[in-house]
Formats: C-alpha cells, sequence, structure tokens
C-alpha cells in the first residue's frame, strides 16, 4: 500500500503568501562629500517613506542638507561598524570610490580609500544584524579599452586587456569583495551599478574638464566612441537601487554612443589632432602649466573608446535613462557652448541683466484686466476686416485728395503764369 502523501504546506501554493523583500527604511550613504553621494542624500531626505538618512565622508558635505545627518568621518575607521550598529541602518550605499581628478592626488591614498575602506565597510556590513541592502557605485573602468573589445560590453564579459591603471584595479578588488559578501550574507542583496562616465553641468572631474576645455588635444588617427550617463540619471539609478530590490551588477549608461570628434564639433570645442608621441609630452606640459590634467586611467579610453550594454539596466534592473547618450551629450555640448555667461569673468554681466529687469518690474503699474484689455484689445476677425476696408478707404481718400490737391496747384501755377505774361506785354 502507498503511503499517503504529505499535504503541501500553504505557502507553497498560495503565492500571496510568499515573503516579500525588505523595504529600505534607514540608509547610510558614503561619500556624501562627491556629487554623487550628496545628491543622492538629497533626493532620498525627500522621501518620506525612509525614516533616517545617514551621511559620512572624510570632506566636508557638498552643500546644505534638509534632515540628512552629517558624519565627518574615515570608513577605514574600525569605528564605522559601531556607526553601523548605533544607527541601525538596513541599506548602506557606498559611493567613495574614486581616481585621481586633479594634479597632486595621492594615487596610494586613494588606493587605500577604495579597497580598505569597502574591505572594512564590508566588513561591517556582515557584522551588523540590521543590514539588507548593500549598494555599490562602480564603473565600467572594469572592462578596460583595448582594439579587441567587443562593440558592446555585457556584464558577463571582462577585460580583453590586463588593466594598466590604478583605479580600474581597484573597481576590479571592490566588485570581488562585494561577491565575496554577497555569499557570506545571502540574508543581503548586493547591487553593483557600474556607470559610464557622468557628465553634467554639476560634474567636476577629469574628464569632463577634459572635453569641455577649449583647445581639446587628441590622437591623430583615431577617433573612440564615449558612452555617458547624465548626472541627474546616474543619481536616479542610485535611488531606484535603494527603493528596490535588485540584486546583481547592471551596467548604467545611456543607450546609444558617440564619437569623441562629433561630441566637440557639437559643443564648438577647437579638436587639435596630435600624434601618439607627441601626446604624452604635451600633456605634461600641460598638467606643469596647470592648464589641463588628464589622468593616465583615460589614455586606453580616449584611443579606443568603450561601449557597455544596457539590456539588463533596463529589463532586469527596471531602471531607464531620461536621456541617451546623444541626447545627454547634446544638453551638455549646449552648456558647455554659453558657460560663459554663468560662470567666469563674464558673469557679473547676467546679474547686472537680471537685476535691472528686476528693478523694472517693481517700478512698472500692475496691468488690471480694463487697462490691458485697452492696450491689447481681443482679436476680432470681423473687427479686423472692417479696419482692413476702412484703411483702404483711407489710403483711396488721400489719394485722391492728393490728386486733387495736385491738379489745383497746377491750375494756379498756369494762372500765375498767364498773369505774369499780360503784364510782360503791358
Amino acid at each position: 500500500m502507498t503511503p499517503p502523501r504529505p499535504p503541501r504546506s500553504k505557502s507553497a501554493t498560495d503565492p500571496s503568501l510568499a515573503v516579500t523583500p525588505p523595504r529600505s527604511r534607514r540608509v547610510l550613504i558614503t561619500g556624501v562629500g562627491r556629487f554623487w553621494g550628496a545628491n543622492l542624500a538629497r533626493q532620498l531626505e525627500r522621501d518620506h517613506a525612509l525614516d533616517f538618512v545617514c551621511g559620512i565622508d572624510t570632506r566636508d558635505p557638498l552643500g546644505e542638507f534638509g534632515r540628512t545627518e552629517v558624519v565627518k568621518g574615515d570608513i577605514r575607521n574600525p569605528a564605522v561598524s559601531r556607526l553601523i550598529n548605533v544607527t541601525r541602518v538596513d541599506t548602506v550605499v557606498h559611493t567613495q570610490i574614486f581616481g585621481a581628478d586633479r594634479p597632486g592626488e595621492s594615487g596610494r591614498t586613494l588606493h587605500d580609500m577604495n579597497v580598505i575602506g569597502t574591505m572594512n565597510l564590508l566588513a561591517a556590513c556582515a557584522a551588523s544584524p540590521f543590514v539588507r541592502k548593500v549598494v555599490i557605485r562602480s564603473s565600467t573602468a572594469i572592462y578596460g579599452a583595448s582594439p579587441r573589445d567587443p562593440a558592446f560590453f555585457t556584464e558577463d564579459m571582462e577585460a580583453k586587456a590586463p588593466l594598466r591603471d590604478m583605479y580600474s584595479r581597484d573597481i576590479r578588488e571592490v566588485e570581488t569583495y562585494a561577491r565575496d559578501f554577497a555569499e557570506r550574507a545571502p540574508h543581503a542583496a548586493v547591487t553593483i551599478l557600474r556607470f559610464a562616465n557622468s557628465i553634467g553641468e554639476n560634474v567636476d572631474t577629469a574628464f569632463t574638464r577634459y572635453i569641455s576645455s577649449q583647445i581639446v588635444p587628441t590622437l591623430a588617427g583615431f577617433n573612440p566612441r564615449l558612452q555617458f550617463i547624465q548626472d541627474s540619471d546616474a543619481v536616479d539609478a542610485l535611488a531606484h537601487a535603494v527603493r528596490t530590490w535588485k540584486p546583481g551588477t547592471f551596467n548604467v549608461a545611456g543607450p546609444g554612443a558617440v564619437t569623441l570628434s562629433k561630441f566637440l564639433r557639437m559643443a564648438g570645442r577647437i579638436q587639435v589632432p596630435l600624434i601618439p608621441p607627441m601626446m604624452g609630452p604635451i600633456m605634461g606640459l600641460l598638467e606643469r602649466a596647470d592648464l589641463l590634467y588628464v589622468p593616465s586611467r583615460y589614455d586606453r579610453t580616449l584611443k579606443y573608446g568603450r561601449g557597455v550594454s544596457t539590456d539588463r539596466m533596463i529589463e532586469e534592473f527596471g531602471f531607464v535613462p531620461e536621456y541617451d547618450t546623444r541626447q545627454a551629450a547634446e544638453q551638455y555640448a549646449a552648456w558647455i557652448r554659453t558657460r560663459r555667461y554663468h560662470e567666469g569673468g563674464e558673469a557679473y554681466l547676467d546679474r547686472e541683466l537680471l537685476d535691472y529687469v528686476q528693478r523694472k518690474m517693481h517700478q512698472m503699474p500692475s496691468l488690471d484686466a480694463g487697462l490691458f484689455g485697452r492696450i491689447a484689445p481681443r482679436f476680432d476677425p470681423d473687427r479686423a476686416d472692417r479696419t482692413k476696408d476702412s484703411n483702404l478707404e483711407d489710403a483711396e481718400f488721400t489719394t485722391t485728395a492728393t490728386r486733387v490737391r495736385t491738379d489745383a496747384a497746377l491750375d494756379d501755377e498756369d494762372d500765375d503764369l498767364a498773369g505774369h505774361d499780360e503784364e510782360s506785354m503791358d
């Protein structure tokens, strides 16, 4: 006799009893002294579904915040573990991963901050009973750049050539530690976002300064394909990762691509092609003169370019950027062309113009409905036709009167001449 089957659990048959992912309530953001962390904090603090938003950075906070609590500290400090436990945050957004963007920034210090800081932060998350989600701001620099690259990298691909710059190697190590953390803490969702180069009027990086300079040195014979992500879209993608439960690795970029020469033409920049042997010495002279600084991590990117697939970002991550790469490039190029009106020595002209307009607006009397109706009467087609006919009649009358006056003047002139002749004969 066959033993009866054990009854299946109700949870296996009733999808309504499936466990729903926990929702973020308390968020810790690293890197609030830079654009990405600061703007993410400002966006999340307006979300009333969140109970607590905290930011940490070694730098001073970038701008003012509302209800975000800012802590000035180093994520390499073991005290960050106590910070996570005391604040009871359930979501950690790690945006404090950077490369050298200005001359003199120590690559070793940035390496320690990127790698050692990430290791310490993830260890603190693993030891916390509250953390359920970790979001990492990574970069598409992990794919490198080489002549053997595919048209678009997918998230499952790896670099086709060894990574030569320290920042790309840091990104690879950070992602390795993040995946190890995901294996050790299966209860937590780990979302890795690989961002393309962010552009926008509020982003100040070595890359944006390079492509927006008046004269842009490029490599002769190379026209790399580039991908961008609008600055507002980059912040929205981080916020989307906080509000949703989407573990995995995703490329974040505007769909499509644009070549470097095309962008420079859109922005009205002067492109100066240089042969490869001259590129290094000239860039060194520009750096020493404090005119232009391009970190070594962009050398191969500005030579071969890079493209990434955004299919998984749209289909699985569920995020669609407002701007594709071309639209982001066009908007940034338009801002570059008019930047001289907003900053620099001519900025006072805009302020003077706006101040004058404001003063005149306050001095001018307000126009009520009656006065405005007398000044600008409503358009009436019949009235317009009547006015047109009246104008035509007036014109005909004026022409006729002028002709009559002219004929009368000629008659008078003939009479005068005749009188003059009679007097002469007398």
